[in-house]
């Protein structure tokens, strides 16, 4: 497929590129003696935040209780929601989540 005929939004990665960020972050993190969270807020991706648990990530930030159910719902276990969490139908989700 060319890129013309890539339908949008699309999420598209150069391999390459992706993998030697992705070590090269977790190597950093490791040197430093630091633990690594990284934010899922550009590439709500589950595949992504899998990718970068498997190199050392203990999980991945979101914004939204919407964003984290759908990570946690596609098997990230840990989440870590870095906003306020405000109003009844979110808190309860954000509780459920929690379980």
């Amino acid at each position: 497929m060319s890129l013309i005929e890539v339908d949008t939004p699309a999420l598209i990665i150069d391999l390459d590129a992706f993998e030697s960020n992705l070590e090269q972050m977790a190597g950093n993190a490791r040197r430093l003696g630091m633990r690594l969270r990284p934010h899922a807020k550009m590439h709500k991706s589950s595949d992504i935040a899998r990718a970068q648990i498997a190199r050392g990530a203990v999980g991945v930030c979101c914004q939204k209780v919407s964003e984290a159910e759908a990570l946690i719902d596609d098997g990230i276990s840990n989440v870590l929601i870095t906003n306020q969490v405000v109003g009844k139908k979110k808190l309860d989700l954000f509780v459920e989540l929690s379980k």
